[in-house]
């Protein structure tokens, strides 16, 4: 397992859109969104998305990074 394959799941089962939602991920800094089941290509609004996913550093001691994601509501996403 690289760090490159490691995927993350995150799901919203509230009716609320959540704007730069902080999720934690160890070890990788480039994230893509590479399933959003609001898209319109699944009958979503496809309004919320993420087209460019910012990592921050979280320490610089070490590899915790924070990312910002946008999360429509009663839905989830797949990054990469």
């Amino acid at each position: 397992n690289k760090p490159g394959d490691d995927v993350v799941v995150i799901l919203n089962m509230t009716p609320v859109v959540r704007h730069n939602w902080e999720v934690h991920v160890y070890g990788k800094k480039k994230w893509k969104e590479v399933f959003n089941s609001d898209s319109a290509a699944f009958w979503g609004t496809g309004d919320v998305f993420n087209p460019d996913i910012k990592a921050e550093k979280v320490n610089k001691d070490d590899k915790w990074y924070k990312l910002k994601i946008h999360l429509p509501a009663l839905s989830g996403i797949v990054i990469r």
